[in-house]
């Protein structure tokens, strides 16, 4: 019993001991994308590129001061305060941290790395070691797949994140949760793959993913074709597109027959009344030829512009629109 008792009047004598009971308060400091913003004590969860607040509890007057920090067997100082002299804060903490001379509190812009233990120590005090986990925010995920698929067929989905690590996956349709069957299967929950497809797939899929201080999500049309339907829109496409060139033809002829007509069939005439009334009676002759050249020449331009949007409309109703 007494080298136990001498032991713990060692660790209250020892400069820097915890046995005093000495704890740090952390939170983060709003905004802070989906981070808990609520204090905690020995451990807090944050984000890169938020901000960290440490907190102690009044301490005895000492000369100087420390934070520290400690990833395995390594330990460094952050900050160190005299009375005497400003805080002398080490590179790797330079232009984002804020100290108080007046609490000691200390504030950290968290980067990549920042995931490590921290104290604060006196001369003759030291808080215990605080847990700073520090977790990258997620990026919009993208969805790589096909956008159609036959009737019948089987497709996957899958749901990549370029930056940060997602904890939690899962999918929706058309707003509502996936569960899986033999229909819809997941694969590690990253993939979604659907089997014999049908018309009732179609629609809008989500991928939402989520991990402790971020969640995002993104969507996918997907559109399954109905396989009787599939051939239709090519024959149309092409009826539609030959019936465009054969106008085309037809009117460009008319338009050199009636330049022709005026050049030619009426030339005779139209010399012969130039030299009896004059020029005037020759503009007369030709205006009506040139008119109505002018007007085909505007029906052409009225068909082109009607008929093109006519058949991606037929094109799009005899491949149907997802039902979503």
């Amino acid at each position: 019993m007494l080298p136990v008792l001498l032991l713990l009047l060692l660790l209250l004598a020892c400069p820097g001991s915890s046995a005093g009971g000495l704890g740090i308060t952390a939170r983060t400091l709003s905004p802070c994308y989906s981070a808990d913003l609520r204090p905690a004590s020995d451990r807090l969860v944050s984000a890169v590129g938020c901000t960290v607040l440490l907190t102690i509890p009044p301490l005895k007057a000492s000369e100087v001061v420390f934070w520290e920090y400690k990833t395995g067997l390594q330990e460094g100082v952050i900050v160190n305060y005299a009375f005497d002299r400003p805080a002398n804060t080490s590179r790797p903490y330079e232009n984002r941290t804020r100290f108080n001379e007046t609490d000691f509190s200390l504030q950290i812009v968290l980067q990549q790395g920042d995931d490590r233990l921290y104290r604060f120590r006196s001369e003759s005090e030291a808080t215990g070691w605080f847990q700073l986990r520090v977790v990258e925010p997620l990026s919009e995920p993208e969805i790589v797949g096909n956008s159609s698929v036959k009737a019948g067929g089987n497709t996957k989905l899958v749901c990549n994140v370029l930056e940060g690590k997602a904890d939690l996956y899962w999918w929706k349709k058309n707003g509502e949760l996936l569960l899986g069957s033999d229909h819809i299967q997941f694969v590690d929950n990253t993939t979604l793959c659907i089997v014999k497809a049908s018309m009732n797939d179609s629609g809008y899929y989500a991928c939402v993913v989520r991990n402790e201080v971020s969640q995002n999500e993104t969507s996918f049309l997907l559109h399954v074709q109905n396989a009787a339907n599939v051939v239709l829109p090519v024959i149309l496409a092409c009826v539609i597109i030959g019936l465009l060139a054969g106008v085309f033809v037809w009117c460009r002829r008319r338009d050199r027959q009636c330049h022709n007509g005026c050049s030619n069939a009426f030339q005779t005439g139209v010399n012969q009344a130039a030299a009896t009334f004059g020029v005037e009676q020759k503009q007369r002759m030709c205006r009506p030829t040139l008119e109505t050249c002018s007007l085909m020449g505007k029906e052409l331009e009225r068909l082109r512009s009607c008929c093109l949007p006519l058949m991606v409309v037929v094109v799009d109703a005899a491949w149907g629109v997802p039902d979503v």
